[in-house]
């Protein structure tokens, strides 16, 4: 009768797990066109700004082009909306490293009834990770973001393992401006964004 037990409660672990990635897979619930249209409709915001641009200036026309490959560059690996009117998400793009290495942002926002952006954050920053160990870690990681649980365990200062590199106690996100502040020295390699993908002490 234990063994029986077990088995069932082994098998309903595992739905669980299986309706939970569901719950925020991508092909769940945007078509690809869908998924285009929501990576354009944030990437002035995950993406590193142009040259010569700046933040009163990122939405011009002119630096189109750029954001267009952005887009094709950023990938969209989880995607939540969630019940109170938030749509929960992850992007990841390729980092700089010997290896093929990805960085994951995740964020969430909220649109208005015209379709534009009335609240938006970016919530975490992973390190640079190897894709296997970046699944793994963000699954875990974005799981605990949606249930509103503290992700303080799992930054750098609280860590022994590489998951969160920003937040830190130097570089903080501010919602009213839409980027990460901080540290200049921290924040140089952009001037929206950290963008620490060169660090060859985090490879």
């Amino acid at each position: 009768m234990k063994i029986i037990q077990t088995a069932f409660f082994l098998t309903m672990l595992s739905l669980a797990a299986c309706t939970a990635n569901r719950d925020y897979d991508v092909s769940s619930h945007l078509s690809p066109s869908e998924q285009q249209a929501f990576k354009r409709s944030i990437i002035r915001y995950v993406a590193p700004l142009p040259e010569k641009a700046d933040e009163g200036s990122r939405f011009d026309e002119k630096f189109n082009t750029h954001y267009d490959r952005q887009t094709e560059q950023v990938r969209l690996d989880k995607y939540f909306p969630s019940p109170d009117g938030y749509i929960y998400f992850e992007v990841s793009r390729i980092a700089p490293s010997f290896k093929v290495k990805r960085v994951a942002t995740a964020g969430r926002l909220r649109y208005d009834e015209n379709g534009g952006i009335a609240a938006y954050e970016e919530v975490y920053r992973t390190w640079k990770m190897e894709e296997e160990e970046l699944a793994k870690k963000t699954k875990l990681l974005f799981s605990t973001f949606i249930a509103g649980e503290d992700l303080a365990p799992y930054y750098t200062a609280g860590s022994d393992e590489e998951y969160i590199e920003f937040p830190d106690h130097q570089v903080q996100y501010d919602k009213k401006l839409r980027r990460w502040t901080g540290n200049d020295l921290v924040l140089q390699a952009s001037p929206r964004r950290p963008d620490h993908a060169d660090s060859e002490s985090k490879n």
